[in-house]
C-alpha cells in the first residue's frame, strides 16, 4: 500500500517535472495567488505585527518573547488569510489541475470509468452540498489553525502535532472534488468514506497542510497539493488493478451511478448518511 504522506511531495516533484502539461493549468491562480499574498503579507507587517508587538510589550512580556510570539502569530494569521482566498480559488480551477494531472500520467482509463451524472443533479449538488461543506471545511480548518496556535510555540514537535490535527479536514478537501465529480457520489458518502480511511487522509492531509503553512512557498504548494491528491489515487487505482481486484467499487475508482427518477428529491444531507432504497426501486 502506498504511504499516503508521501503524495504531497509527490505533487511537488511530479508539478515541476512537467511543465507543459500542467504550469499552463495553474498559471492565472497562480499569479491571482500571488497578489494577494503579497498583500495579506504586507498586510500582516505593516498593520498586525506592530499592534500585536506594541500590545505584548505593553503587557510587560520580555522583549525577545514578544518578538518571536508576534512573528508566529503574524505568520499564522497571514496562512488563514491565504487559507481563506485559496478556498475561493482553488475549487475554480482544481478541476482542470486534476484532470491534467491524471492526463500526464496517461490514466485515460480513470475516464473512461467515469460515472455520467446527469449535469442537473450534478449542478444541484454542487450548490447544495459540495459548496456548503467547502465553506465549513474551511471554517473548521481557520477553527483548527487558531486553537493549534499555542502549539506552534513549541519549535518542531508544537509545529507537527498542530499540522496532524489539521489533517483530516485537509485530506478529505483534496479527496471531495474527485468523489463528486468522478464517482457520482454525494457529500454524504464522501465523508462516511473519509472517516472509514481516516488515517490515510491524516497523513495526506498533514503534510499537505504544513506545506501551505509556509509563507510566499503555499502559493506553489495549494496546487502541488491537487497534483499529489491526483497521484495518489492513480497508484492505488493501478496497485488494486496489478493484484487483480475488482475495481468496479473500489475507494479510488467510479462507482455505479445512483439511480435518478422524478420522484426522488434528490436529498443531499451533508454529514448524514445517505438514505437506503426501497425494493420498490429496484
Amino acid at each position: 500500500m502506498n504511504l499516503a504522506f508521501t503524495y504531497p511531495l509527490k505533487g511537488v516533484y511530479f508539478f515541476f517535472t512537467n511543465p507543459k502539461k500542467l504550469w499552463l493549468k495553474t498559471l492565472a491562480p497562480i499569479i491571482l495567488t500571488i497578489v494577494f499574498s503579497v498583500f495579506s503579507i504586507g498586510f500582516s507587517i505593516r498593520v498586525l505585527l506592530p499592534h500585536q508587538l506594541d500590545w505584548l510589550i505593553e503587557y510587560n512580556w520580555p522583549h525577545w518573547m514578544a518578538w518571536f510570539t508576534t512573528v508566529v502569530s503574524v505568520i499564522l494569521e497571514s496562512a488563514i488569510l491565504n487559507l481563506v482566498f485559496f478556498a475561493i480559488l482553488v475549487p475554480i480551477f482544481q478541476d482542470a489541475v486534476f484532470d491534467a494531472t491524471i492526463k500526464a500520467r496517461n490514466m485515460n482509463e480513470i475516464f473512461d470509468n467515469r460515472v455520467e451524472v446527469p449535469r442537473l443533479v450534478l449542478c444541484w449538488r454542487n450548490f447544495r452540498s459540495s459548496a456548503m461543506i467547502r465553506i465549513l471545511l474551511v471554517l473548521l480548518r481557520i477553527l483548527l489553525v487558531i486553537l493549534t496556535s499555542p502549539l506552534q510555540l513549541v519549535p518542531v514537535v508544537g509545529t507537527a502535532l498542530a499540522c496532524y490535527i489539521c489533517g483530516w479536514p485537509t485530506g478529505w478537501a483534496q479527496h471531495l472534488y474527485y468523489d463528486m465529480e468522478y464517482r457520482g457520489m454525494r457529500v454524504s458518502e464522501s465523508f462516511k468514506q473519509a472517516r472509514e480511511k481516516k488515517w490515510r487522509y491524516i497523513n495526506f492531509g498533514s503534510v499537505a497542510f504544513a506545506l501551505e503553512l509556509l509563507p510566499v512557498l503555499n502559493i506553489f504548494f495549494a496546487w502541488t497539493n491537487i497534483v499529489g491528491a491526483a497521484l495518489w489515487i492513480v497508484d492505488d487505482y493501478e496497485h488494486k488493478r496489478s493484484i487483480g481486484q475488482s475495481t468496479s467499487r473500489d475507494i479510488y475508482t467510479a462507482m455505479p451511478a445512483p439511480k435518478v427518477s422524478g420522484d426522488d428529491n434528490e436529498r443531499t444531507p451533508l454529514l448524514g448518511r445517505s438514505d437506503s432504497r426501497s425494493s420498490e426501486e429496484a
